[in-house]
């Protein structure tokens, strides 16, 4: 049986990865790489394109969407529940928008416990007890 303080403390999980994974991309984008590669795509950064104003734009609209989606959920609110489905979806879109992509063992690791994080959120909003919680504001 889900407690309401349990699913907000998932909620918060959600809120506490993103600055940990920015950060990892920031400061230490391939720590854990081995030495050539992270050289190799050093390089390949440096010489691809800018990402277009287009995709930037609808990636800060997406990005509103999630946190704004975690408030709502935070909430109870049934609105949250959908933009939350929506701005998923769209950010895992995002992926297409780019070049190539390599994850070092630990990125990989935050990826994969916020992809757990995301389904466990979905899941227990939408088929746990406290899915009754959820009801439309008009």
């Amino acid at each position: 049986m889900m407690k309401k303080a349990t699913f907000r403390k998932i909620i918060w999980a959600n809120v506490i990865i993103f600055p940990i994974f920015v950060v990892k991309l920031i400061y230490y984008p391939y720590a854990f790489a081995p030495e050539e590669l992270a050289k190799a795509m050093t390089l390949y950064e440096e010489l691809k394109p800018l990402t277009d104003n287009f995709v930037l734009i609808l990636a800060l609209l997406a990005f509103i969407a999630f946190i704004v989606s975690l408030f709502l959920l935070y909430k109870f609110n049934d609105y949250g529940r959908q933009l939350f489905i929506v701005s998923n979806i769209v950010m895992s879109l995002f992926v297409f928008s780019d070049g190539y992509v390599v994850f070092d063992s630990l990125e990989y690791f935050l990826v994969s416990i916020s992809t757990a994080i995301i389904g466990f959120t979905i899941a227990i909003s939408y088929f746990s007890n406290l899915s009754k919680e959820f009801k439309k504001k008009k």
